[in-house]
Formats: C-alpha cells, sequence, structure tokens
C-alpha cells in the first residue's frame, strides 16, 4: 500500500482563508492571497477533538504522525519516496523535513 500525501491532505482547506503571518510570495513579494472557496476550515483544536483535550477528528493536517506509525506497524518493509523539486525548495518547508524524518 502506498502513502501519498497530495492526495490524502487537503491542505488547502486549511490554510486559504488565512495568512496570519503576512507571509508573502518569494518571487514577487505580494501578499499571499486569501481565497473564498467557503471551504470549512478545520485546525487542530476544530471541535470534536480526541479524548476532549486531544487533536482535532476533522483536521487532516494533524494525522501524518498517526499514519506513519500504522503503515510502518503493518508492513515491515514500508519505505517512503520522495519526489523532489530540482531546486530542493522541498528541504527549506519545515513540515516537510519533519515527515521526512518522522517516516
Amino acid at each position: 500500500s502506498y502513502w501519498v500525501c497530495a492526495f490524502c491532505v487537503n491542505q488547502h482547506a486549511g490554510i486559504c482563508g488565512g495568512n496570519p503571518h503576512n507571509a508573502t510570495d518569494a518571487v514577487n513579494g505580494d501578499p499571499y492571497s486569501l481565497c473564498n472557496c467557503g471551504l470549512p476550515k478545520a485546525f487542530n483544536d476544530t471541535e470534536p477533538v480526541l479524548n476532549g483535550n486531544g487533536p482535532s477528528i476533522p483536521c487532516e493536517m494533524n494525522k501524518f504522525d498517526d499514519m506513519m506509525h500504522l503503515l510502518s506497524a503493518q508492513n515491515k518493509h514500508f519505505a517512503q519516496v520522495i519526489a523532489v523539486d530540482a531546486s530542493f525548495v522541498l528541504f527549506s518547508r519545515a513540515w516537510c523535513v519533519a515527515e521526512i524524518a518522522l517516516a
């Protein structure tokens, strides 16, 4: 079996409605525009939460660690394949490096 993060997690739904750190486009310096797609937003503290104080159940962005543990426990030959861009920008994204380290 395979875990393809890009197909499993709709990060757009969690990040498109806000830019709390006023992040800007690295090329033109413009602030990232917000989306009015209307998708419901679910963050790690969105109700309902697991066991009353755990991670949010509807949030899609907090499941990676659990999935890696589950997949590796079910298959001793579990491994990962990483698609990397030519400029290695992938390695400048903290969450990507964290996911690589965990898997």
